[in-house]
């Protein structure tokens, strides 16, 4: 968990920033103990309600025609019910294994006046329905509550249909999150699951009343409010810990007093880090035995809860899940002093944190201590009773059996024959067990159903992750007397969270990296009941974004290519690997071994907390496709990923509410949903075995031949999520995987400055606890910025500590487009004379035609390179990616005054009005050329600048907003068109097929028409628009500059014309701008937002780097992502090696006679320098050929080993064996 010491602080800091403390003057008066002057009431007599039941006339023959089904399957002439009458009973027949699962509905529409209304239901005090079923195969189904405007989905929960005789089904209300039936409209039915060629029937439909309810028994129940006053402290310094300020025996009677209900902010403290509240409870002995559940708030930041001095619950992380963000933690018997005050003990994190605000403390929520005697227990067999959620259900994953206890008053088991009947399903409703028991009424008068879970029934509770019971008691004659939920989702896994597996005897591999200790290994073939590793599966759900997962998915071990391996129908499945305790921020090789028999599309995350990574690869679709016509090896591969470790990673509560000592969690996501998403793929990720190394970035680190006394090439990587990790942990990345440079975004989306506090821009900080600490700037409030945190490191400074001690070159990228303090004069005019807005986030854009805003632009450059040049020579240059279309071509008065004047241009008689029409209409060419040649200036100036500090200086220059960026057409993914998947389920692979064959038809110059008149078209929702456009001719002349390509799709990133269109005096630069897709964003964990994925396999995974090689000597390549990472670790640092041992210099072109083959030689006092690029797509004997002298020595660059030669006339020839799209690099010397 993150190290809570704040050591930096000086005293004088934490006077002027800490308000209250510990140690400050005495509260007015003692604080009287929550429920101290509570009476507890009367225990009261249980009495039945009157109820009755009622049919619902639905099933008649004569109703048949009102039945419908509701997005049937496309093109199905079967029929998919009928209502019929047989066997004395009205029946309803629905061929589940016809439907499409979770969207066709079969349905009716319910008369508004008759018994089948749910306004008469709720008349008559229904609580719930019930019909008979049974199927011709094991199902799942729902059923579902219709309200008018509402869809099927709102109200629903699922039961399961059996084979046999007929089976009553009785949903209580509760199940259906409504309490009352006022409204209901209709009913209907949805499969779930079933196999083809299943039929359900249904029939004699009721709703009743329900004799006893939870409610029948209130009073047997107690509730204290613990909504008051709290002793309260805060702690800068965290002495609380050191001081037990949790025990019982601490004195907090000199603490403030703040009131719950409110932030601590609301009541005037100003305070960053963690804060205490303290209170006393008395629990009555009328209630010895019985836990108390102390409810409390809503806390988005960390917490830990002590009562008498135990610790009995705490989170961490900012990515928690919804259903653990109200805390709620349950006290043992053990710990509590019945008939006595009992302690209470609360540390909260707060402050100013994004997306938090300043809501610190015991805000607004449930605040309530519930004692309940009929509280659900666990246990193991025949052991005693735990209250559920401290029952740890770690070991239910391999098998273990335990028990579920649920109690009721003594009475509930006197009716003569009466039994319980429950139903165990998710939170989903889908069922994992069913059954019934008795009751049995024990000396302390509670009657107790006790629910064995065996083997296999354990390892299914582990995998939903949520759990609910329903319960129904009946009479002997099978009338219920009472229906009830047991909601038991916070279901404890601490042995998973907080315990290591044993460590591996010490043992090390060879690998591609050099001899490696091996860390951990898992079969994913071996059995969940007997691997020891920690595991979860799940299906994509949105019912199930942001909770706990635990969707049922079919998983399963296979055999492909003479392997035994693991793979999800649509959902995913997760290992923790690592054995004994992993270090924090080191360094691991993950390696996994995956089959390429078939196109497969296969997204992972590996969640090592703050440094998370979305990866994975996808293979080939066919030789034809635009996109993706990797062949396939047909055989075993290993993909492997560096990870630089954090200290957190996904736990109980959410991602990182675990330690990353015990191990990381690795995600593998089929995102393939039948007839629908990815449907150019044929299956999701399959994985044999993975390994965990340790890895030395010293040790490890490629070896790169750098040309001494040359200029560099650059291989860089940046990323759009903000730096909210430690530094180090990437630079050593960058080091491991060979880059020789790194861009953090440091000022985010508008205003968020991730460096030191500057005026114009909201200071940002990352705090302990890898929140962002946030503070304003206000331009009107006359205050200069200010750290959210006094004394804490900007992450700009931190990076330039961590680059300059690993030798990695640090551009700092900037989405800049006006401060706060830019005047509105110098704001971007739309056509229609109002401020251009932008396309999110921010409220205006700068117009680079008003000498403010480079005046805007020159104070910021001052204050975040020019200071640190000197101290830093890694400090190489700037990327500014433009983001949220914030540098839009501008149309005010101004702007088109200023136009005429410079090239003598006469302006259309009329108004403002007119003459902005004019600039987009008759005269949109020549205002679109001028204001191209205008910013032009505006970048040579900010070239100059960057020189001025430092003559090496460089401005990396990205144009475009989005992050899943296409041309012409939107990007290949599936967001891109997901609408037109929705709408043709049967033919998702045809919606693929038409983007294919429509990218068939453009060419080079189709797309650089595009980039040169900023007219994007579809891609862009439309957009026609200048400042979409680059004309990199017009750089020409200025050294200083380069403007990245996009080369993120095979279709034009193979283009020679397309590639070198961006040329500029510094030669080309291309970014693989990799579109991630967010399908399924949050339904892994909290954190998940989609992956970034390159071409498979291996030797085909650096294509997007080598073909601009290839086809334009790139020397600037970089890698854009949303989270840093990348997989094929060994393919992208042996192009390192070669890529970077080439100088950045012109080069001359040999022809081979070879169309797959580029040879480039570049002279210099070193010698020549040699580049070879081969595209081919199968592995190959080259011979190549360069101009040089007999006798001359060879010496191969990634190897370091000597190449024999040969001469040839003027030339010298030697054999190269040369994989698939593979670069390599020589030189040659006399």
């Amino acid at each position: 968990m993150k190290s809570t010491v704040i050591a930096s602080f000086t005293s004088l800091m934490l006077v002027a920033y800490v308000l209250v403390g510990a140690d400050e003057a005495a509260a007015p008066s003692a604080l009287a103990p929550f429920g101290a002057d509570l009476k507890v009431p009367a225990r009261q007599a249980i009495k039945a309600a009157e109820v009755k039941s009622q049919a619902i006339e639905c099933l008649a023959p004569a109703n048949a025609t009102q039945w419908i089904v509701e997005n049937p399957p496309e093109g199905t002439a079967a029929k998919l019910f009928t209502v019929e009458e047989r066997d004395g009973k009205n029946i309803l027949n629905i061929s589940a294994g016809e439907l499409v699962p979770a969207r066709s509905t079969v349905r009716i529409l319910l008369p508004g006046d008759g018994p089948a209304n749910g306004d008469l239901w709720a008349k008559n005090r229904a609580s719930y329905i019930s019909f008979l079923c049974k199927s011709s195969k094991p199902s799942q189904m729902t059923f579902h509550l219709l309200q008018r405007g509402k869809t099927a989905g709102t109200f629903q929960t699922g039961f399961s249909a059996k084979p046999g005789e007929w089976q009553r089904i009785i949903l209580p209300i509760q199940l259906f999150d409504l309490k009352s039936f006022a409204k209901i409209a209709g009913i209907g039915f949805r499969t779930a699951s079933a196999e083809k060629g299943t039929d359900v029937s249904i029939a004699d439909f009721r709703v009743g009343g329900i004799a006893y309810t939870d409610d029948s028994w209130k009073s047997h129940r107690l509730s204290i409010s613990i909504n008051g006053d709290w002793h309260f402290a805060t702690d800068p310094g965290e002495q609380g810990m050191k001081d037990k300020w949790y025990a019982d025996t601490f004195d907090d009677s000199q603490w403030k007093i703040l009131k719950s209900g409110l932030s601590w902010q609301e009541q005037g403290i100003s305070h960053y880090g963690y804060a205490w509240y303290r209170q006393k409870i008395f629990v009555p002995k009328e209630f010895a035995g019985v836990p108390l559940t102390l409810n409390l708030v809503q806390i988005q930041s960390d917490d830990d809860t002590w009562f008498n001095g135990a610790r009995i619950g705490g989170f961490s992380s900012e990515y928690k899940y919804k259903n653990w963000n109200t805390r709620a933690y349950t006290v043992p018997p053990s710990l509590i002093r019945y008939g006595e005050n009992n302690t209470i003990a609360i540390r909260i994190w707060g402050g100013k944190i994004t997306f938090i605000g300043e809501k610190s403390g015991l805000v607004k929520g449930p605040l309530v201590a519930e004692l309940d005697p009929y509280c659900v227990k666990m246990r193991e067999p025949g052991g005693a009773d735990v209250p559920f959620d401290l029952f740890d259900l770690s070991d239910a994953r391999q098998g273990k059996p335990f028990e579920i206890v649920f109690s009721l008053p003594a009475e509930m088991a006197k009716e003569q024959g009466a039994k319980l009947r429950y139903s165990l399903s998710d939170l989903l409703g889908n069922e994992i067990k069913s059954g019934e028991t008795t009751l049995s009424t024990g000396a302390d008068q509670i009657a107790k159903a006790v629910v064995g879970i065996d083997r296999e029934t354990a390892q299914a509770v582990y995998l939903r992750g949520r759990l609910q019971a329903s319960l129904v008691i009946e009479d002997a004659a099978g009338n219920p007397l009472y229906s009830g939920i047991r909601e038991m989702d916070r279901l404890s896994f601490a042995k998973r969270d907080n315990q290591p597996l044993p460590a591996l005897p010490e043992k090390t591999e060879d690998t591609p990296y050099g001899k490696l200790r091996l860390v951990d290994e898992i079969d994913c073939a071996i059995s969940l009941f007997e691997d020891p590793h920690p595991y979860l599966e799940s299906g994509f759900s949105h019912a199930a974004s942001h909770y706990t997962p635990g969707i049922p998915v079919q998983v399963k071990v296979v055999d492909i290519l003479g392997k035994k391996a693991r793979e999800s129908e649509f959902g995913w499945f997760a290992y923790r690997i690592g054995r004994g305790k992993l270090k924090p921020h080191t360094d691991y090789l993950l390696r996994i071994e995956y089959p390429e028999d078939k196109p497969r599309f296969a997204p992972i995350e590996i969640q090592t907390g703050q440094n998370f990574m979305d990866v994975g690869w996808r293979n080939g679709t066919g030789p034809d496709s635009v996109y993706d016509n990797w062949p396939l090896s047909k055989k075993w591969q290993w993909y492997d990923v560096i990870i630089p470790l954090d200290d957190q990673t996904v736990g109980t509560a959410g991602t990182g509410s675990a330690s990353a000592e015990n191990g990381v969690w690795v995600y593998f996501m089929n995102k393939l949903k039948p007839n629908m998403y990815y449907a150019m793929w044929e299956g999701g990720p399959a994985v044999a075995s993975m390994k965990l190394y340790e890895i030395d970035p010293e040790k490890n680190a490629p070896l790169i031949q750098k040309p001494k006394g040359l200029p560099s090439r650059v291989l860089s990587f940046d990323w759009e999520r903000q730096p909210d990790h430690n530094p180090a942990d990437l630079v050593r990345y960058a080091k491991l995987m060979g880059y020789n440079a790194i861009s953090p975004v440091i000022l985010k989306w508008f205003f968020a400055n991730y460096s030191d506090p500057f005026n114009g821009y909201d200071s940002m900080v990352i705090d302990d606890h890898d929140y962002w600490a946030h503070k304003a700037y206000d331009p009107a409030g006359g205050k200069s910025a200010d750290s959210p945190w006094p004394g804490k490191k900007s992450q700009h400074v931190r990076y330039l500590e961590e680059t300059k001690r690993y030798g990695i070159d640090y551009i700092p990228r900037v989405e800049w487009g006006g401060s706060q303090d830019l005047p509105k004069e110098a704001w971007v005019v739309e056509v229609n004379g109002e401020p251009a807005k932008p396309n999110r986030f921010a409220p205006w854009c700068g117009n680079i035609l008003n000498p403010l805003t480079w005046d805007d632009l020159k104070k910021f450059m001052d204050h975040l390179i020019k200071p640190y040049v000197k101290d830093n020579p890694q400090l190489t240059g700037m990327l500014w990616r433009i983001r949220c279309d914030r540098m839009r071509i501008s149309y005010g008065q101004a702007d088109l005054e200023l136009f005429s004047k410079e090239t003598s241009t006469k302006l259309p008689p009329g108004g403002k009005a007119q003459q902005a029409a004019w600039a987009t209409g008759e005269g949109k060419a020549q205002y679109d050329a001028w204001w191209h040649q205008k910013r032009v200036d505006f970048h040579r100036k900010l070239v100059e600048l960057l020189k001025s500090y430092c003559s090496d200086m460089t401005l990396y220059y990205y144009n475009w907003e989005g992050d899943k960026f296409g041309l012409i057409l939107p990007s290949n993914t599936t967001w891109a068109f997901n609408k037109n998947l929705i709408n043709a389920p049967n033919g998702a692979k045809a919606v693929y097929e038409k983007d294919e064959a429509e990218r068939r038809k453009f060419t080079a110059a189709d797309y650089i028409e595009t980039v040169r008149t900023g007219n994007f078209g579809a891609s862009s929702g439309g957009i026609n628009r200048a400042d979409y456009g680059i004309r990199p001719n017009l750089y020409k002349d200025i050294k200083g500059i380069q403007l990245f390509a996009p080369a993120n799709y095979l279709c034009y990133a193979d283009l020679p014309e397309y590639l070198n269109y961006f040329q500029t005096a510094d030669g080309l630069a291309v970014s693989n701008a990799v579109p991630y897709d967010e399908i399924g964003s949050r339904s892994i964990n909290p954190k998940y937002e989609g992956n970034m994925i390159t071409p498979a396999g291996a030797p085909f995974s650096m294509a997007f780097e080598l073909l601009p090689y290839f086809h334009g000597d790139a020397r600037t390549l970089n890698y854009t992502v949303y989270t840093y990472g990348r997989g094929f670790a060994d393919a992208h640092r042996r192009f390192a090696q070669a890529f970077l041992a080439l100088p950045a210099i012109p080069g001359t072109v040999v022809e081979q006679g070879d169309k797959d083959l580029k040879v480039r030689v570049y002279h210099s006092v070193n010698g020549t320098y040699v580049g070879v690029a081969y595209k081919g797509y199968a592995a190959k004997k080259l011979t190549v050929k360069v101009p040089a002298k007999a006798g001359a020595k060879i010496t191969n660059l990634v190897t370091g080993q000597s190449v024999p030669t040969t001469a040839a006339g003027n030339d010298l020839q030697f054999d190269l064996e040369s994989g698939p799209m593979e670069l390599n690099a020589f030189l040659v010397q006399p």
